[in-house]
């Protein structure tokens, strides 16, 4: 996802169809993953609502993977079930204040050591884990670990060559 961002920013000097594919993969990856492993529901849908709710579906790249995503929601006919309400909440505060706190950041309007927190959006990965240690669960950790990951990994490679 964040080549599909630096694309659909101008950050990388690449055609938007490339940025358009890109979103298409991320969003049937994402989808396939999800019908693979319906544990990670909380997770994926609080992170999907957290970022629809803070605006960051922002350009049609972004729009395309989301909307993939949600067809496969609506298509597999999602159920919340009840042990999952705790969790989503959870997680869906911890996004929304993450996008927060990373705009605000990327304002220039936090700084320091709580800077650092909110740019790499370590309040919904520290909530994941406390979740995933109590409940003996570290699917949503990891699920979550394994999307952040890539998106630093991405960040360093578009800004190191």
């Amino acid at each position: 996802m964040k080549l599909t961002d630096d694309i659909s920013e101008g950050v990388l000097n690449v055609n938007r169809i490339i940025g358009v594919i890109l979103g298409i993969a991320y969003g049937a990856v994402l989808a396939l993953t999800i019908r693979m492993y319906t544990m990670i529901i909380p997770i994926y849908l609080a992170i999907l609502i957290s970022v629809i709710a803070t605006g960051k579906i922002d350009s049609y790249e972004h729009g395309i993977a989301t909307a993939l995503i949600v067809i496969n929601l609506i298509l597999m006919e999602i159920r919340i079930k009840r042990t999952m309400l705790i969790p989503l909440i959870m997680f869906m505060i911890s996004g929304v204040v993450d996008e927060v706190g990373n705009d605000l950041s990327d304002k220039g309007k936090i700084k320091g050591m709580l800077s650092l927190i909110f740019r790499y959006r370590l309040v919904l990965e520290t909530t994941a884990l406390l979740y995933s240690i109590i409940s003996k669960d570290y699917t949503q950790w990891l699920f979550l670990i394994g999307l952040d990951l890539g998106y630093i990994i991405s960040s360093f490679i578009v800004k190191t060559r």
